[in-house]
């Protein structure tokens, strides 16, 4: 006999499982569990049709059965595909079992053969006496005009068999995925198609219930270069001259420059969408920034107005400087701005001339205290003086050469970040500001503070324009400063950098090479 035939005649491993009339399991072979399409619930006590769905709609078939209306009923052909690359198939039998006690009720005894091999074979077998019957039957004519259709697509065809082998393959599958006609031809599709499970699932539907396949499928594919690229499939399926054996047509385009775009579209909308979140807090911010001294001037100027001969010098002294503490505020947030758009409009000067550092530092400094120091001690600390360069002929005795910097620039740099470090530290702290220059080549600023810190996840963003850290609760401010700060460092091609602690404080420290 045949090898092929004796092996598909061959005695195959049976399982079964014991059932009462309302369909729960009673007992159960040892390797029943391999066959269930949920394993954990083939157990006794567990309803038979959560582990078999294919008992439900024939329950009344099966009642028959152990009534004895009817001696048996078979499903032919089951399969479970836990392993897309190994289906199982079997076949389930159900016939009566009857108690040999008289008062016992008869039971249902299912069971189950494994006929996988045999079904994979049938396959195999069905599908090489198909191949070989077209070759037969195939007009040299008509295979002529089918292959002319192919070459001249611009789109990538594939046809593959119900396993998805590859058989076919056009000259643009070729040109894009970089394979030649030998290298794709007898190999499985999962050589070029990274997601090929999702189609292997989509064929064993159709094959088994007819349902419709898969249309404009985008999945990612790998060239022979191993690159990795978008490619739309639509799939088809054409019965062969075998009854119930189909291949497969795979039609695909490249589209991976329009998944680029897309997702370029969706971070720029994202994008958009967060700046929009950004200047939406910024302008709350600035019209709370604004309001606040506004108030202050409308109400100390009608103070003056309505009360100016009840009111002491004293008093009038103090709402004098209210309006003028809130006039100077409004006009460093405008400044603020205005500088801003400057530099983003890149139209930021850059000017710079001789600097005397150590004086240009301690005057900032007492300017400072003034103005936000009152309840903060900052230290100016200059271990090492600027030393100056050598006087010429032409020089007068009080000028010297000092480094060339921008001092309009490094004010708005140091008083931001020395205002700053005020803010957000509690009263009565040390605030440090360390001056060091290197052989006349650079300037370092250090400025440290004991303040709440910057959380990690906004340091990233720190210099973004209009972005405010989390943890700033009611701090006034607008979120301009530190944009300001970075855009002016650049000017002057330095650097800077910050170290944080939450709650121990930050440091914050620039580096900027003198102007030759």
């Amino acid at each position: 006999m045949n090898p092929l035939l004796r092996k598909l005649l061959e005695p195959r491993p049976t399982e079964y499982l014991l059932v009462n009339h309302n369909f729960i399991i009673q007992e159960t072979s040892a390797e029943l569990h391999h066959y269930a399409d949920t394993p954990g619930d083939a157990i006794p006590g567990a309803d038979a049709r959560i582990s078999f769905p294919e008992l439900i709609g024939i329950e009344n078939i099966l009642m028959s059965i152990i009534m004895g209306r009817l001696p048996s009923f078979e499903l032919k052909g089951i399969a479970r595909f836990a392993d897309p690359n190994r289906p199982l198939y079997f076949d389930m039998l159900a016939i009566e079992h009857e108690s040999e006690q008289e008062d016992v009720p008869s039971k249902l005894l299912i069971l189950i053969e494994d006929v996988t091999e045999k079904m994979v074979m049938k396959q195999s077998l069905i599908q090489r006496a198909n191949e070989a019957n077209l070759l037969v039957s195939a007009l040299a004519a008509s295979k002529d005009y089918i292959d002319k259709v192919i070459r001249s697509m611009g789109d990538a065809l594939l046809v593959t068999t119900t396993l998805g082998t590859i058989k076919t393959v056009n000259q643009s599958a070729q040109s894009l995925f970089g394979y030649s006609e030998a290298e794709l031809i007898g190999h499985p599709l999962s050589i070029i198609v990274v997601e090929e499970k999702l189609l292997y699932q989509a064929r064993h539907r159709y094959i088994l219930s007819h349902q419709e396949l898969l249309r404009e499928l985008e999945v990612i594919c790998t060239t022979k270069a191993g690159e990795e690229i978008w490619v739309e499939f639509s799939c088809s399926a054409i019965q062969t001259e075998l009854q119930e054996l189909y291949d497969f047509i795979y039609i695909g385009r490249d589209i991976t420059e329009r998944k680029q775009q897309e997702i370029e579209i969706r971070r720029s909308l994202a994008k958009e969408q967060e700046l929009r979140q950004v200047k939406s807090r910024f302008f709350s911010m600035l019209a709370h920034e604004f309001g606040n001294p506004l108030s202050t001037v409308l109400f100390a100027t009608k103070i003056l107005q309505d009360y100016d001969d009840q009111i002491t010098h004293a008093e009038k002294k103090e709402y004098l400087q209210h309006v003028k503490s809130a006039s100077k505020h409004m006009a460093q947030l405008l400044d603020d701005m205005r500088l801003l758009s400057s530099a983003e409009a890149g139209k930021l000067e850059f000017n710079p001339a001789p600097v005397d550092l150590q004086k240009f530092c301690s005057e900032l400094v007492e300017s400072i205290k003034m103005s936000y120091g009152k309840n903060h001690r900052i230290n100016f600390i200059c271990p090492e003086l600027v030393a100056p360069a050598k006087k010429t002929d032409r020089e007068s005795e009080e000028t010297q050469h000092w480094p060339a910097l921008d001092s309009k620039l490094l004010r708005h740099i140091l008083t931001n970040l020395l205002s700053n470090a005020v803010k957000y530290s509690p009263i009565d702290s040390n605030i440090y500001f360390e001056l060091n220059c290197d052989n006349n080549q650079e300037a370092a600023f250090k400025i440290k503070d004991a303040g709440i810190g910057i959380p990690i996840e906004d340091q990233e963003q720190l210099f973004e324009s209009y972005y405010r850290a989390q943890n700033v609760g009611k701090i006034p401010g607008t979120g301009l400063g530190l944009s300001i700060v970075k855009q002016c460092v650049d000017l002057h091609g330095g650097q800077i950098e910050f170290s944080s602690e939450i709650g121990l404080g930050t440091t914050f420290t620039v580096t900027i090479p003198f102007y030759k």
